[in-house]
């Protein structure tokens, strides 16, 4: 029988036989099923199945001025065709074409026996034809000036629906899973104990005692050092250490790292509207607010890549104008500066209450301690994200769009150890593991300075303002010198070239040299606002004034001037690279005026719009937020299966969406993960100040 179909093969291709092709390059099943297909498409009768292939190729649709070249086609209809035969069903595949230096791809729905290199071939034989006319067709060449003639066949790339589930994705699926049960095994055993203990208790007294959930408050009462570090060593009914079998030592520890995890004891931080002892309420405010201004300008960036109908709509829009500057969070995600003030400001607070509970000061110990502490802080949440992106993305059936996921898995499994050792700002950064993270990286490198700059503090100021001053300039000269090299963009990477994004975030901005400037200025400010003796800087409302002034007139001016010297055609180069070096840091010192104006008592309805309770809960859940949000975004393109239409009610509506989902999955991610992690480390390594904040 197969003797026979290669001689039918060869003797059609000899004397051209319709909708049957040259066996060159393509496998025999394929050609048995592709024929087919073509004969059931062009028959005088053509067969239901048939036309539902057809239909689900992509055909070029209007507005392609404005950038809608992808032809998507529809995945659910060809993957959900078989045959009449029941031989084969639909594969979705997409040809990669390029034509006048423009890439588009077009969609083909091919029998499911065909491999990539088969659909390959078939197209570049121009095999795939109904009624004489090419699938592919009409090209580009309508559409462009000095057109070449049509670029012919692509290359294939087929859907697979959900990506292989191998060793890798399997670890990060089993921990994301772990991290789940954990809390919900612990607020079960809480929850049994509670309920247990209830009933064994004599009622003769008639003593109740409160409880909050299942957890009795007479417990979390008696939290002296002596209890905590009975809890520390798996102590439980009172007993010596020394009388505790090695099981009931094991049984102790998981009984107390199950009490960690219980939402019993992890709720009410998050739920706590105010932290005791805090003056700066405002700082809650001013990173939620940026939190929402960088989930907006990603909004925009990650659904313009590969799922906008009218891309060049948008870019000439959103990035072009400054009234949008929300659309790209400013001139290029201003807000992470603002990050960075914060986190200056919190890591002095945060390092002078572990100076002061030491009775020798600023020793080596604190120091490393101080280190580790951070590296604690951040390190578990930063690395379940990692697990859950590759646990999830494996297990989605993703639909047409599924090439970014794709690249975001792949980044993970080749460099999630540059993320373990927080050095994804300086290796593989072009092919990253959760991208975004980078901000992780320089945020802890900026750490390592900050016992510097408190013990030069303390030894002289003098000294510390020329340290500030030469720190300052350093950054400002390596900013100036690499846009000056790499003759990079300013306020929108996305519009200069590929190879010149690239190096945008690959040499600038992702490198902690560059973007050291924000958060020594809340290094400084936060030295001069936790000092014993602090000058009185505000005397006056008249300096409170001139003060606001010249704050909301440094904010405007950082991102009205960006618009003025990013020039494409490079006339300006002095100019962009002044800016480079200058504009972060005015911005983060603007911003540190409003903290420093609220803290005086100059802030009026500014302060009171930022101190509101709200932004204490968000804040609380802010780390969480800017680690899942742009997986959510991920999520919900790489499910679709048409492309976007670009209009601001439509990114509005986007925007509302992932906020939502965004603010459901941190809530998640801080009860299941972040906060029973502080949990447990606070019993292991007994009581210490609060860490720095994070975002």
């Amino acid at each position: 029988m197969m003797v026979l179909t290669l001689l039918f093969c060869l003797l059609s291709f000899q004397f051209q036989l319709p909708f049957v092709f040259p066996a060159r390059n393509i496998s025999l099943k394929c050609m048995q099923d592709t024929d087919e297909f073509l004969s059931d498409l062009n028959s005088v009768e053509p067969k239901e199945y048939a036309l539902r292939m057809y239909d689900s190729v992509g055909k070029l649709g209007s507005n392609v001025l404005s950038g809608n070249v992808d032809r998507l086609g529809s995945y659910s209809e060809c993957l959900s065709t078989h045959a009449s035969s029941g031989s084969f069903r639909g594969r979705y595949c997409k040809l990669h074409m390029q034509q006048d230096g423009a890439d588009y791809s077009v969609a083909v729905c091919v029998p499911d026996s065909c491999a990539e290199e088969d659909v390959t071939a078939l197209s570049q034989l121009d095999i795939l034809r109904f009624r004489n006319a090419s699938f592919l067709a009409p090209s580009l060449s309508l559409f462009t000036t000095n057109s070449s003639s049509s670029s012919g066949g692509g290359v294939a790339r087929c859907a697979t629906g959900m990506f292989p589930l191998d060793t890798f994705a399997a670890v990060c699926l089993f921990l994301t899973l772990l991290g789940l049960a954990l809390p919900v095994a612990g607020t079960a055993y809480v929850a049994a104990r509670g309920w247990g203990s209830d009933h064994r208790a004599s009622p003769a007294h008639g003593e109740h005692s409160a409880t909050y959930g299942s957890l009795p408050l007479r417990e979390t009462e008696r939290s002296g050092p002596r209890n905590r570090t009975q809890e520390t060593v798996g102590l439980s009914h009172g007993s010596l250490p020394g009388t505790l079998s090695r099981g009931k030592r094991f049984l102790g520890a998981v009984d107390h790292a199950l009490k960690c995890f219980s939402w019993q004891k992890t709720m009410p931080a998050i739920w706590a509207t105010k932290t005791p002892g805090s003056t700066y309420s405002a700082l809650n405010g001013i990173r939620v607010l940026s939190l929402l201004w960088i989930m907006l300008g990603h909004t925009g960036q990650m659904t313009a890549w590969l799922s906008l109908d009218n891309v060049l709509d948008w870019k000439a829009t959103a990035l072009k104008n400054p009234l949008y500057l929300c659309s790209g969070s400013g001139p290029f995600y201003l807000g992470v500066d603002t990050f960075f003030l914060i986190s200056g400001w919190l890591s002095v607070k945060s390092f002078l209450k572990m100076q002061q509970s030491s009775e020798k000061g600023i020793t080596a110990c604190i120091i490393l301690r101080y280190y580790f502490d951070r590296f604690i802080r951040l390190q578990p949440l930063h690395m379940y994200s990692v697990c859950f992106l590759v646990g999830v993305f494996s297990l989605v059936p993703w639909g047409p769009v599924w090439e970014v996921p794709q690249l975001h898995l792949d980044g993970c499994r080749q460099a999630w150890w540059t993320n373990l050792l927080l050095l994804n700002n300086f290796l593989s950064v072009r092919n990253a593991c959760n991208g975004w993270t980078w901000y992780l990286a320089n945020d802890f490198h900026f750490h390592l300075m900050t016992p510097v700059m408190v013990f030069v503090h303390g030894k002289s100021k003098r000294v510390l303002v020329l340290l500030g001053v030469m720190l300052f300039l350093a950054s400002f000269t390596a900013s100036a010198l690499l846009t000056l090299a790499h003759d990079l963009p300013v306020a929108a990477p996305s519009e200069a070239s590929e190879e010149a994004a690239a190096l945008y975030f690959s040499e600038y901005y992702t490198k902690p040299y560059c973007r050291f400037g924000p958060f020594l200025v809340g290094v400084f400010l936060s030295i001069h606002m936790h000092s014993d003796h602090q000058a009185s800087i505000l005397k006056t409302k008249a300096q409170a004034v001139l003060g606001w002034i010249c704050s909301l007139a440094a904010l405007f001016a950082v991102v009205a001037v960006a618009h003025a010297v990013d020039d494409p055609s490079g006339a300006r180069p002095a100019a962009a690279a002044v800016y480079q070096a200058l504009h972060r840091t005015l911005w983060a010192a603007a911003l540190g005026w409003v903290v420093f104006a609220c803290h005086q008592g100059y802030g009026g309805l500014v302060a009171q719009l930022l101190s509101c309770s709200i932004w204490s809960f968000l804040a609380s859940i802010s780390y969480a937020c800017y680690l899942v949000h742009p997986i959510v975004i991920l999520l919900y393109n790489g499910l679709q299966e048409t492309l976007t239409h670009y209009t601001d009610m439509n990114m509005f509506y986007l925007f509302s969406g992932h906020c939502l989902l965004t603010f459901i999955a941190g809530l998640a991610l801080t009860l299941f993960i972040e906060k029973p992690c502080q949990e447990l480390k606070r019993c292991l390594l007994g009581s210490m100040p609060a860490g720095p904040g994070t975002v």
